[in-house]
């Protein structure tokens, strides 16, 4: 009997190293760059693409705008049957109608002067705001100065409310108060 037991334990040994033997051959034959180069033309194109979006959003005046007039009551979301903004009609043409996901954080200097970050998007899982690895994600600042105003409302039009005098501004950071320089946000865009 204990003669058989060795028998059927070499043999389980000898399988396992013929089954182990066979995936690793397996592997080494199937080519996975296809997959590889397809995730990485899919990223570089969002990277441009987002990039693309900051720039043209931040010449146009789109982004200083919709940085002035997200709120927390209101999240940005480009998939809005009427978006509020330029910048959102711009995301919802470059990304919410091509099925992209996305989030935008915007990051400032705070009270305790170190930098905040903020998730300014709206999604609609909880799941969602984590975004893959395969994402692409593009920057750009928007320097905001004392004098300019606040923008509010359903299209954020400009009310007159100096951004010193808001109570409710998220940002609450005069970062020199000798200069015009009020604070400087980075605004990251990643898209999966």
């Amino acid at each position: 009997m204990v003669d058989r037991g060795q028998a059927y334990t070499l043999e389980g040994v000898l399988a396992a190293i013929l089954v182990v033997t066979a995936t690793v051959y397996g592997l080494q034959a199937i080519d996975t760059r296809a997959w590889e180069d397809t995730t990485r033309g899919e990223t570089q194109e969002l990277k441009h693409r987002a990039s693309d979006v900051l720039t043209l959003a931040g010449e146009s005046g789109a982004l200083r705008d919709a940085v002035l007039c997200f709120s927390s009551a209101r999240a940005i979301d480009g998939d809005r049957p009427e978006p509020r903004s330029t910048f959102e009609s711009m995301l919802n043409t470059t990304f919410d109608s091509q099925a992209d996901q996305y989030n935008l954080y915007f990051s400032y200097w705070n009270e305790s002067e170190s930098r905040e970050t903020r998730l300014v998007s709206e999604t609609s899982q909880e799941s969602d705001r984590r975004p893959p690895t395969s994402a692409a994600a593009a920057s750009t600042t928007v320097t905001l100065t004392d004098g300019m105003d606040i923008r509010n409302g359903n299209r954020c039009n400009s009310i007159p409310i100096d951004i010193q005098d808001d109570s409710e501004f998220y940002i609450q950071k005069d970062t020199d108060e000798k200069s015009s320089l009020y604070n400087v946000v980075e605004v990251r865009l990643v898209v999966w």
